[in-house]
């Protein structure tokens, strides 16, 4: 569409909309564009949503080629107002990924992001991973990070180095009962029984921050005092833990290499694509060094090019993030872009921003390449998405199974298949609580509530329930089902039945049938696997009942910790006394004895 016909466009659409845009409240929100037939085209947010909204008629307003189309096609506008920016951001984004509108991009890792997070509004802070950013006053946090390996091994490391609480108990009032076991295996600086100050533990979490923040010179010279006092008293042995510490934190200040002598905060975007993907490196430039580097996968968008996939990724991934460099570099080639972003055009920018790509095209080639095993998975999933007459390749599958013996211990399940992979870290447990009767159907419409209930996981592609007509029948009586679609795989003859009646099956040897008994498969495994655990840990509690002299806080915690008998026999003292201590330890010892 011709720059002219747009501007045309534009001021017949605002004629019709501007009764709308004239009644937009100055408020934080998200907005909807709808096209024909109420087509979802695009979901935004803003502080200001009268403000952003009317920007897009605005004639000094640069908007992309695909921005210009979705005005072309836009009849309607919805709002939604919100309390503020941060609510507006978990909303938007809920809402992509649960309608995936065709102008907003797909970004496949940002579910698995993680963050560490420090709240300063408590006297005494402690360093928690999280996956929710809510932005606040006196909250730091540091990421995202989309390894979770990363943040594991970055936590431990900080935690042997610094001793601050992980416990969650109220130090409002002190002191608070006896001090914990962190405290006498060195692991916490004890503030629960005034063993430290409030000042010596807040200068050890403002070491912790810019320990966090890329600044490693404290941190070695804190390590290098301790060894010095360690050798001083003779403790050799705690002298060579904090030298082993050590090199593991000097390990991380060598990965930060010296780029610049002047103190720069730089972001690099490389960008590198295949058939289906866009792949994105981020190299971090801070106080003049490269600290850090991520990955990142952005689904192909037939609407938007190279320059609005990356321009949506930037604004994306940096409304989530605290850590805000003052410049974001990205190739020469792209024109429309406004402050922060800038093309490279120096040498020194230039050239990193081309080992930015290059390590873009490794990842790529390193996560990405299609095995043989992959093309019989996407042939499986062709051959899904035709035979259930799907608008499209179901990505992500969810499989729901329900197990139990007479209704005792019952528990649901769901696992989820993305791309025809298990995707463990999404699998789900319920633990039934409304039937105690052998009803599957009541079970399994049990869970499919509840699983509603969490708008924050992403949107299915496709729903299986294990079971026949009846377990399909169970979401006629959900009001608010969505409208994700949902079929049921019958254990006889491996019928599908489908929401409209009608039964249909794959052929045996299919890819398709293959595809579909694996999931199922594995929906039993993990459903039988977490009724054992129940069965058996309820079967532990009556046989702690028969024990007199343990209350229910104790049996809790025994249950909590142990599967059987047999496990508990298998502890040590030492263990535990640490759980239930000394006096209930000995009584449990000599009732099993």
């Amino acid at each position: 569409m011709s720059s002219y016909k747009v501007y045309v466009y534009t001021i017949i659409m605002l004629r019709k909309l501007q009764d709308k845009l004239n009644n937009l409240p100055r408020k934080p929100g998200i907005y909807q564009f709808l096209g024909h037939d109420d087509q979802l085209l695009y979901i935004g947010k803003a502080i200001n949503l009268k403000s952003r909204v009317s920007s897009y008629w605005q004639k000094n307003n640069q908007l992309t080629p695909a921005k210009q189309l979705m005005i072309s096609l836009l009849k309607k506008i919805k709002y939604t107002v919100v309390n503020n920016e941060t609510e507006a951001i978990l909303l938007e984004r809920t809402l992509i990924q649960k309608y995936q509108p065709p102008y907003n991009i797909d970004l496949k890792d940002d579910k698995y992001w993680q963050y560490i997070k420090i709240d300063l509004r408590d006297p005494w802070p402690r360093v928690e991973t999280t996956r929710r950013f809510l932005p606040a006053v006196k909250i730091r946090y540091f990421g995202p990070y989309t390894s979770g390996k990363d943040v594991i091994q970055l936590i431990k490391l900080i935690k042997k180095i610094y001793p601050y609480r992980i416990c969650d108990r109220d130090l409002t009032s002190l002191p608070n009962g006896s001090v914990c076991w962190q405290y006498h295996l060195g692991l916490c600086l004890g503030p629960c029984e005034k063993k430290c100050s409030s000042r010596d533990y807040q200068g050890m979490i403002r070491q912790i921050i810019r320990f966090l923040s890329g600044d490693t010179k404290e941190t070695i010279n804190y390590l290098e005092q301790k060894i010095l006092t360690a050798a001083d008293n003779q403790d050799f042995e705690l002298a060579a833990t904090y030298r082993d510490q050590l090199i593991a934190v000097k390990k991380i200040k060598t990965k930060q290499q010296v780029l610049w002598h002047q103190k720069v905060n730089e972001d690099y975007l490389g960008l590198q694509q295949n058939n289906q993907y866009y792949f994105i490196n981020l190299f971090k430039v801070r106080q003049g060094k490269l600290i850090d580097q991520n990955n990142f996968t952005v689904k192909k968008n037939q609407h938007l090019n190279d320059e609005e996939i990356l321009l949506q990724f930037i604004e994306h991934y940096y409304q989530q993030t605290t850590d805000q460099p003052k410049k974001i570099i990205v190739a020469p080639n792209f024109k429309n872009l406004t402050k922060p972003i800038f093309a490279a055009t120096r040498g020194r920018q230039q050239r990193l921003l081309k080992l930015a790509e290059v390590n873009a095209l490794e990842y790529a080639r390193f996560n990405h390449q299609p095995s043989a095993t992959d093309k019989t998975l996407g042939v499986g999933l062709e051959q899904l998405q035709k035979g259930l007459l799907l608008t499209k390749i179901p990505e992500r599958i969810e499989v729901y199974d329900i197990s139990n013996i007479q209704g005792v211990y019952a528990v649901g399940s769901m696992i989820v298949f993305i791309n025809g992979q298990a995707a463990k870290n999404e699998y789900r447990k319920f633990t039934i609580k409304k039937s105690n009767e052998p009803n599957d159907p009541a079970m399994m419409l049990e869970v499919l509530q509840r699983r509603i209930n969490h708008p924050e996981w992403p949107a299915p592609d496709l729903i299986i329930l294990d079971g026949g007509k009846t377990q399909l029948g169970m979401i006629k009586k959900i009001a608010n089902w969505p409208t994700w679609t949902t079929i049921a795989l019958a254990k006889q003859n491996e019928d599908i039945h489908l929401p409209n009646g009608h039964i249909i099956k794959f052929k045996k040897k299919s890819s398709a049938y293959f595809l579909l008994q694996r999931m199922r498969d594995e929906a039993h495994r993990f459903a039988i696997n977490y009724y054992r655990q129940r069965h058996q840990k309820g079967g532990l509690l009556s046989q702690l009942d028969k024990i007199s002299g343990l209350g229910p806080k104790t049996k809790k915690t025994l249950q909590q910790n142990f599967v059987s008998l047999n496990e508990i026999k298998l502890a040590t003292e030492q263990q535990l006394k640490k759980l239930i201590g000394p006096t209930k330890t000995k009584l449990l010892i000599n009732a099993l004895n």
